[in-house]
């Protein structure tokens, strides 16, 4: 049939609208703030109000365009119109997340081009160009730089919250075949991760769909990949949940540091709570699974507490049982053929997956230094650090017709090698890295309040109700205190103010995010408005939500932050303790980096506004805090 020249225009119309329809969900405009700070509007025209600000460099993505205006959605959700002359809008290839601890970024596609920054592991990117193995990529201050693609991973949309339902029932058991097992809330990778299951592990089987087991962990269902499991017989006796190592002969026995714990059913701060212990009881442990103590009550009963909440009552160390493991190096090296640093509880494990073990060589090099020579070529060049495993510097380069790899660490490694033939893996363990406390640590410290406000007063934040007393000025006297203790054990501080500021809370955010920071503290003083309500004490919040990709990831950091910083002040001010709380506080929402925002004591008890007058009282804060900073990274 012959083809008019309408009908060819149809045909074109109809292939470029089903292209259209195909383009991956991350595909599209995003934006980039480049006035200093921007407002936010109701509508598209300076007439509208205000109801958010913008830094340089944050981003957003284009919701639809009026004039000279856009409708954008910022990274924490909010709707509002901004001018275009403010922003630069460009499309999105795709979005990745950084898998490297901290990986350098270059002004070019290349090992060859100069270093202009460096990411880690868990920032996501937004992706305008490709180039080789290298992607162009937005980064914080509103630059561009070029990563690495073997360092990072591309991002999916996630699949509603939902699980579907499964396309058969089954009934049986299934064994984990690897050490640590995700279990997630459905069929797919896409899917949140519910808990973590061990090496060994059966579990009963309620359904399956397709690859993927739908299995029971305690109170709760999941889904594993079959690709992790092998089907067994029923176990002599029903599953226990959660399955914990076996204990040693003679248990060890643990005290209780916290004021008030929870002792929780599973080995996650998600777990139901089965009994609470006081600080000073002692508890006979019978397991560990990664940070957590499987202990038994004076009832008889088993559960689990936090580890970083007790200490050893003895001279024994409980044993650990399994250890949870992650990925923080992958380098392809050749088809079929990877190399991987692997943290395992701050020990370097150093992977080899695809070489038998006559097709390489393991020496140690001169100073403290492990080289690889890899039989087979290779095109991978690359060099970085994975500083918290003390691995100093990693290269990776061809030498004719072989693979080089050479690691330099900040101590002296011992190595421990085994080779399992079936899947060609060979494990290099290294000694464990000799803990280096607070020195070379970034933290940024944030006075609270103190902000200039319109007519060039300052905010005070939450006044004494008997004296008077600002909280501005208790913060930044608690957070100056903090900064030279800190700066005493070695770390670096970054104070957001130093008595006033212009930034936004997000602006203060911004500030641990773009100087990769390690932790974020916010420090304030507390305050109850309901005279009818007696309160005192100390409190300290994190926030880490499942929806974000990055906070979600980092909730066990911030809450073990916030936990041992609680427990800390406690024990150095002696006031009641008011617990760890989860609050979707603005410096913690725009933080990439663990953070906690700190309510020393409050303004509005008579006894604790006295208190907080004094510098004796300060000094006592601000030490409890830094033991609690201490502990984290300890």
């Amino acid at each position: 049939m012959r083809i008019t020249h309408p009908k060819k225009w149809f045909l074109w119309s109809l292939i470029l609208i089903f292209l259209f329809t195909c383009i991956p969900v991350w595909a599209g405009e995003e934006g980039v703030v480049t006035g200093s700070v921007v407002n936010v509007r109701k509508g598209p025209g300076t007439s509208y109000g205000v109801i958010a600000k913008t830094e340089a460099g944050q981003q957003f993505t284009v919701l639809e365009e009026s004039g000279g205006w856009l409708k954008v959605r910022l990274h924490n959700g909010t709707e509002g119109w901004i001018s275009k002359d403010l922003v630069n809008v460009m499309t999105v290839l795709k979005k990745v997340t950084v898998t490297g601890d901290i990986v350098n970024l270059r002004k070019g596609p290349g090992t060859g081009y100069a270093k202009v920054g460096q990411v880690k592991a868990g920032q996501s990117l937004s992706v305008f160009e490709v180039k080789n193995d290298w992607y162009r990529v937005q980064v914080s201050g509103g630059g561009q730089a070029w990563i690495a693609v073997w360092l990072t991973q591309e991002e999916t949309a996630a699949p509603p919250p939902v699980s579907p339902p499964a396309s058969n029932t089954q009934t049986g058991y299934v064994m984990v075949a690897v050490n640590v097992l995700n279990v997630r809330s459905g069929p797919g990778t896409n899917y949140s991760i519910v808990t973590k299951i061990g090496l060994n592990e059966t579990r009963a089987v309620v359904a399956r769909q397709g690859d993927w087991y739908k299995i029971q962990v305690g109170d709760t269902q999941g889904w594993v990949s079959g690709e992790h499991v092998k089907p067994v017989n029923a176990p002599s006796q029903p599953p226990v949940s959660p399955a914990a190592p076996q204990p040693d002969p003679v248990s060890n026995t643990v005290a209780v540091t916290g004021s008030v714990v929870n002792i929780r059913r599973q080995p996650t701060m998600d777990a139901p709570v089965a009994a609470k212990v006081y600080g000073g009881e002692r508890l006979a442990v019978t397991g560990q699974q990664g940070d957590w103590l499987q202990v038994r009550l004076a009832d008889g009963n088993t559960g689990w507490i936090a580890a970083w909440l007790t200490e050893p009552a003895s001279g024994d160390t409980p044993s650990r049982g399994y250890i949870q493991e992650s990925e923080v190096l992958i380098a392809p090296i050749a088809d079929g053929k990877t190399f991987k640093v692997v943290d395992s509880i701050g020990r370097p494990i150093l992977v080899l997956e695809g070489w038998t073990n006559n097709e390489y060589q393991v020496r140690t090099g001169a100073g403290n230094t492990i080289v690889f020579e890899l039989q087979g070529p290779t095109q991978r060049n690359y060099e970085g650090k994975v500083t918290r495993l003390g691995i100093s510097g990693v290269k990776i380069y061809p030498q004719g017709d072989k693979c080089i790899i050479e690691l330099a660490f900040t101590f002296a490694p011992t190595q421990t090698i085994t080779y399992d033939g079936p899947s060609k893996m060979t494990r290099v363990q290294v000694g464990a890295v000799p803990t280096q406390g607070l020195s070379g640590k970034v933290i940024v410290v944030d006075p609270g309040h103190a902000s200039v406000q319109p007519g060039g007063w300052l905010d005070p934040g939450a006044i004494g109700s008997r004296t008077g007393l600002k909280e501005k000025d208790v913060n930044i006297s608690i957070a100056l205190k903090l900064k030279t203790l800190l700066e005493q054990a070695g770390a670096r501080v970054i104070m957001t103010h130093t008595g006033q500021t212009e930034l936004s809370l997000a602006g203060r955010a911004w500030l641990a995010n773009n100087n990769n920071a390690d932790i974020f503290v916010s420090i304030h003083a507390n305050f109850n408005a309901n005279k009818k309500l007696s309160l005192s004490g100390h409190s300290t919040y994190y926030f880490a939500p499942s929806g974000d990709s990055v906070l979600g990831a980092q909730k066990y950091s911030r809450q073990k932050l916030a936990t041992l910083v609680q427990r800390e002040m406690v024990k150095a001010a002696g006031r009641n303790d008011l617990g760890v709380l989860q609050e979707n506080f603005a410096v913690l929402r725009e933080t990439r980096v663990p953070s906690i925002l700190v309510e020393t004591a409050f303004l509005s008890d008579p006894t604790e506004e006295s208190m907080l007058a004094t510098d004796a009282f300060r000094q006592k804060l601000a030490v409890g805090i830094f033991n609690g900073i201490k502990a984290y990274f300890e």
